[in-house]
């Protein structure tokens, strides 16, 4: 395998999953050929539905939808591909010791009410953090989905940088300051400052921790918090939804995007190695001994896997 043999595809991507098949799907876009191989038989990584009893099918990982951007739903046309995302106006249910609960439904008022059962100040105060969550969600939206500049890069990095931080200085000071708070408290902390009551608390702290494996007095859990809340349905910011079909049902949309395009899924093709010549990558060697040469490289594996 010489640095000048010939590439049998313009780019391979190594994992199915739902970043690579918008990864491909974006690549086929601009007219590239693309080939992806995966090592499961089938296309999905966490966003996916199995059965798990004969006629009864869920979601298996992930399970609601909320951070799928809305242009990628436009740009590959999921809808057309059969993705329909279902509103899910409940928000989360806290059972209490005391035999009592809270509904802190996406419909504020009704969530107010139910706050109010528990601390008449709590409800009131929900309006203004709630607001505050949301304003600082959509800065942390707008942000991520802008290429990150590259530190010790060029000019057009720099451009980049200030970009991100002019968003930050047209808030106001007093936004400024949350921003900062959520980036860097715990989210116990943060909700302290907010709130009286207990299940309250709990019900907005475990925002903060799900998926994130550490106490809720940890520093810069309160970040999480936002994270929820940046995504968006039908252009509502920290709006949630399901998809039909579970959460299958969003790759096995994206899948017939990119095949549409042209895209060529692998399936039961798991990766031995990268091939790497002279410091660059330049296709992968399957573990059955299938060379597939590529003038680039994409992974849809963690850097451990990938790396090591």
């Amino acid at each position: 395998m010489t640095a000048g043999a010939a590439a049998d595809t313009d780019v391979v991507i190594i994992g199915a999953g739902h970043n690579g098949l918008v990864c491909a799907g974006y690549l086929a876009r601009a007219g590239l050929s693309v080939r992806m191989v995966e090592r499961r038989p089938v296309v999905g990584g966490a966003a996916l539905t199995e059965e798990f009893h004969p006629g009864f099918r869920n979601s298996v990982y992930s399970y609601v939808v909320s951070l799928l951007d809305p242009e990628v739903i436009a740009d590959l046309e999921l809808a057309r591909h059969g993705l329909e995302i279902i509103d899910r106006p409940a928000g989360s249910f806290a059972p209490q010791p005391d035999g009592r609960s809270l509904l802190v439904s996406r419909d504020r008022a009704i969530a107010q009410r139910e706050i109010a059962k528990f601390s008449e100040r709590d409800a009131e105060r929900y309006a203004e953090f709630d607001d505050l969550v949301v304003e600082v969600a959509e800065v942390f939206g707008a942000l991520a989905r802008d290429a990150p500049p590259n530190l010790g890069g060029g000019f057009t990095d720099l451009l980049t940088a200030l970009k991100a931080a002019n968003r930050v200085r047209r808030l106001p000071p007093a936004r400024q300051k949350a921003l900062v708070e959520l980036m860097t408290m715990s989210i116990g902390d943060y909700l302290d400052h907010w709130f009286e009551s207990d299940a309250v608390k709990g019900v907005f702290g475990f925002e903060g921790i799900i998926g994130n494996m550490v106490s809720p007095y940890s520093a810069g859990s309160a970040y999480v918090l936002v994270h929820h809340a940046f995504g968006q349905i039908d252009g509502r910011t920290a709006a949630w939804g399901h998809a039909r079909g579970g959460m299958g049902a969003i790759t096995q949309a994206m899948a017939r995007s990119a095949a549409d395009r042209g895209v060529a899924i692998d399936l039961e093709a798991p990766v031995a190695r990268v091939i790497v010549e002279e410091g660059r990558a330049r296709g992968v060697e399957l573990a059955d001994g299938t060379a597939i040469r590529a003038r680039a490289v994409a992974s849809n594996v963690n850097p451990r896997l990938l790396f090591l």
